[in-house]
């Protein structure tokens, strides 16, 4: 009868084979994670500047800038999902001065879709320093004033009903040309994107 139930009788497993059993577990979650991750993340959004003029350009007395930013941007979602954008801030830049800005409300994108957003952004009423504005106007004589136009806001993509989090966009188009006289043509200025 002890001999039968020696048989019977299973043996731990050693404190090794505990470690190397979860070690195991721990690299298959770490696998599935990493495949899922691969799977749902989202590529690069893309950004440009297609087009760019200002309206009403004019200085007060007091210094401050008179006009509207009139910007068509263009916004490409590469993914295989929508992209849901909350709303965009879009400002205008002056080297390290600010010169007005607006709020896109948020849209959906479709995936492989390119949209075209029309941005009109009024001037901040602000008075500009005196060097901004001199450089200005210097700049407006030549027929060609060089902006920055940065751009930032929140966007999740969509699986079906399942989103994902939020992102936060940052977007930065340097050197974007506005041209004072009727321009033939706009080339295209890609913007550096973060998510």
């Amino acid at each position: 009868m002890a001999g039968a139930l020696s048989a019977t009788r299973r043996t731990r497993p050693t404190t090794a084979q505990c470690i190397a059993a979860t070690l195991f577990a721990l690299l298959v979650v770490a696998a599935a994670i990493v495949i899922i991750w691969l799977a749902v993340r989202p590529g690069k959004l893309r950004l440009s500047i297609d087009h760019a003029t200002v309206r009403g350009f004019n200085f007060t007395s007091g210094g401050a800038l008179q006009g509207t930013f009139a910007l068509v941007l263009r916004a490409y979602n590469p993914n295989k999902r929508s992209a849901v954008y909350r709303s965009l801030d879009v400002g205008v830049w002056y080297g390290d001065t600010y010169l007005g800005g607006a709020e896109v409300p948020g849209f959906r994108q479709p995936p492989h879709n390119e949209t075209r957003i029309v941005v009109a952004a009024p001037a901040a009423p602000d008075a500009l320093p005196r060097d901004v504005e001199r450089e200005m106007k210097k700049d407006r004589s030549a027929g060609m004033l060089p902006l920055d136009v940065h751009v930032r806001g929140k966007v999740w993509f969509k699986y079906g009903l399942v989103g994902t989090r939020r992102y936060k966009i940052r977007a930065s188009c340097p050197l974007v040309p506005v041209v004072f006289a009727s321009p033939s043509s706009f080339d295209r200025v890609y913007c550096h994107v973060h998510i």
